[in-house]
């Protein structure tokens, strides 16, 4: 209808008589005109296409009844429909109609062609993510069907076979005409077919009901996976599975029970002897220790616990969180894990000296190695990735333990793996000593030690535990 309307304007201009002095420009102008009048009306221009007059609706009726636009086949349940579709140009999204008289079938076609193009083309804008669905659900539900348009079709449907003698079909279509006549002027004209046919009963199974199409089905399933789609990208994006740190370590600020173990949410929480913020400090508590409840007070911010040590002092019921240990420690720590550390960085250093130490790491994952003493303290501790040979420098002479931990995703706020962290300890020690320069002779070898060696059963690491790892940091 663009296109003729466009059409139109163009030809009245050129032939008006205003602008025209040919002495055939007033009827030329009458005849645009006219023919415009027809295009524009689709029962006229649909009583054209079939008879080749138009007439008005109080006018006798063409003896031919309309026939589908698409098919070109008479139906005796023609409907006018207006199907929708949308293409998107990135910043904005143009809207088009496909229109017309439809059998049930040709409908059907049209709106899977209209709704598969829609599908094809009318994402990708922003507007087109509003339009779009909507046109998907005006053509699955059947398209748009004017009220007046319609009755006006199929009161002229049931004059044409009022005309050709078929009394029951034009009853039949008559009743249907009557869900759609609203103005005065056609419920006269339907009441006065069905009184004309009264004694010509038939009926006809209505074909236009939405989900009674072929179409149906095929247009559903689509929409009906837009909200799974959606579902599944925001579950991509929210990551329900890793749950911020108070989800997942089940954070409460109602008092605990009495005797539930908790765990520390803050770093240098302060144990204090009375609860309120100026009581003396009793001890400080790092981060994830486990403390007991004592007693609660009902509506109180404090609680009473006893440390680890067998203090008992208060702390604020917001500071402690519940739930797994492990997890929360997990969590925290992916949180904050600080910049990658460089290879061969010294991440703890609690001495300085001379002495050098050739580190192999033939595994698949990065490392962390410790020098301990003999009592477990930690002098240096070493970042060694995968695959790589350092000599690692400034030890201090002893005798060292030599513990490490393999992983990946290291976090300096923890001093470990969040992921896949598994802690080892070699079965030797490694001794240090100053040797004055007067005795040295030739030049001394340099000690070399290996995180992944033959697994002969008596150079293999022992596994330890990872507390006893991160005991000291």
């Amino acid at each position: 209808m663009a296109a003729v309307k466009a059409a139109y304007r163009a030809r009245v201009k050129a032939v008006h008589p205003d602008r025209n002095g040919s002495p055939d420009a007033n009827s030329a102008f009458r005849q645009i005109v006219e023919a415009y009048a027809v295009l524009r009306d689709a029962v006229r221009r649909a009583e054209y296409d079939a008879t080749g007059a138009a007439a008005g609706d109080d006018t006798p009726p063409p003896a031919a009844p309309f026939a589908c636009c698409r098919c070109g086949h008479v139906t005796a349940q023609p409907r006018y429909l207006v199907l929708h579709q949308v293409k998107s140009y990135l910043l904005w999204a143009k809207t088009s109609r496909v229109e017309g008289i439809f059998c049930r079938d040709c409908a059907d076609r049209a709106a899977t062609q209209a709704s598969t193009a829609t599908w094809a083309w009318g994402w990708w804008s922003l507007p087109g993510l509003v339009l779009a669905p909507l046109a998907l659900i005006r053509n699955l539900l059947g398209g748009s069907k004017p009220r007046h348009v319609n009755a006006r079709i199929l009161i002229r449907q049931a004059r044409a076979f009022l005309t050709r003698g078929d009394l029951g079909l034009a009853h039949a279509v008559a009743r249907q005409a009557h869900r759609y006549a609203r103005v005065s002027s056609h419920r006269r004209q339907v009441a006065d077919i069905l009184r004309a046919t009264a004694g010509a009963k038939r009926k006809l199974k209505d074909r236009w009901k939405p989900w009674s199409g072929k179409s149906f089905v095929p247009q559903l399933l689509p929409l009906a996976a837009l909200p799974l789609t959606a579902a599944v990208f925001t579950m991509i994006v929210i990551r329900p599975w890793n749950p911020d740190l108070g989800a997942s370590a089940g954070i409460e600020v109602s008092p605990p029970a009495v005797g539930e173990i908790r765990h520390v949410a803050v770093d240098a929480l302060k144990v204090r002897q009375a609860p309120t913020d100026r009581a003396p400090v009793l001890t400080l508590l790092d981060r994830f220790t486990a403390v007991t409840t004592v007693a609660t007070t009902p509506d109180s911010p404090w609680v009473q616990v006893r440390v680890p040590s067998g203090i008992i002092g208060f702390v604020p019921v917001a500071s402690l969180y519940g739930g797994s240990e492990e997890l929360l420690r997990h969590e925290w720590c992916g949180e904050h894990r600080g910049t990658p550390p460089q290879a061969g960085e010294a991440l703890v250093r609690r001495g300085s000296g001379e002495h050098q130490l050739l580190v192999h790491n033939d595994g698949r994952n990065d490392a962390i190695i410790k020098l301990k003493t003999l009592s477990g303290n930690t002098v240096v501790a070493y970042y060694i990735p995968a695959t790589y040979h350092i000599i690692v420098s400034g030890i201090p002479e002893g005798t060292y333990r030599i513990e490490f931990a393999t992983g990946a995703n290291f976090s300096r706020a923890c001093g470990l793996f969040v992921d896949g962290m598994k802690t080892s300890e070699l079965p030797f020690t490694l001794t240090l000593r100053h040797v004055p320069t007067i005795r040295i002779s030739t030049r001394p070898a340099l000690p070399e030690i290996s995180l992944a060696p033959p697994q002969d059963g008596t150079s293999s690491p022992r596994p330890i535990p990872a507390e006893r790892f991160i005991a000291d940091d």
